[in-house]
């Protein structure tokens, strides 16, 4: 609920006070669980089958483990601007809305590139659609394996190890999703995208629709 997740929120803002809000929201979107307290799947209250992220979003929030999320997904004010070009905002509007400075859609901002925990794809075709998001380090050195999986596609990450050597370090990965001819359509398929060091496990939603 709202009031939990905003005591968990202003927890992480104590425990470290230069996280911006992108990224406190990561560690708590991360380190959620699909599992409820009696370690089983959650299920939809009303269908009485496993629900969905459509239903708990990233999932159980686990305050102990998003003191200590290892990596998060960062948002900045680019980040934003970003955004809204590629959402269809024309520049003056744009313009208006940063403060630092005069900024320029490039135009080649995909919307799905937003630098969010989780990766969501409607009215996907057989074409391949390479997502791009960074994460920033703020554990201690340490190599990271990713693990994805998403039911009827072909989903590749590249690259799939990232090596950190300091604290703030940040890296950028593509997440390459393809449907083949026996995705079904129609139907949203949920996944995950993990990464792991041995300690932490980051984990994002994945999401997809083929059209």
């Amino acid at each position: 609920s709202c009031p939990h997740v905003a005591g968990i929120a202003g927890l992480l803002k104590t425990k470290h006070p230069n996280w911006s809000p992108a990224a406190i929201k990561s560690a708590i979107m991360t380190t959620a669980t699909k599992l409820d307290n009696t370690n089983r799947p959650i299920q939809d209250a009303f269908e009485k089958t496993p629900a969905t992220a459509f239903a708990y979003g990233s999932g159980h929030v686990q305050p102990d483990l998003a003191i200590d999320p290892g990596l998060v997904y960062d948002l900045g004010i680019k980040d934003y601007l970003n955004f809204l070009c590629a959402y269809g905002y024309d520049q003056q509007l744009i313009s208006a809305l940063n403060f630092n400075g005069t900024f320029v859609c490039s135009g080649t901002h995909s919307i799905t590139d937003f630098n969010y925990p989780s990766i969501t794809l409607p009215n996907l075709g057989l074409n391949v659609v390479n997502v791009s998001r960074t994460v920033t380090n703020v554990g201690s050195p340490s190599t990271y394996v990713a693990k994805a999986q998403l039911f009827g596609y072909k989903i590749v990450v590249v690259p799939n190890t990232l090596t950190f050597k300091k604290l703030g370090e940040k890296k950028t990965f593509q997440v390459i999703v393809q449907a083949t001819n026996v995705t079904p359509r129609k139907e949203y398929q949920f996944g995950d995208l993990q990464w792991t060091d041995g300690k932490h496990i980051v984990r994002s939603p994945i999401t997809v629709q083929r059209k």
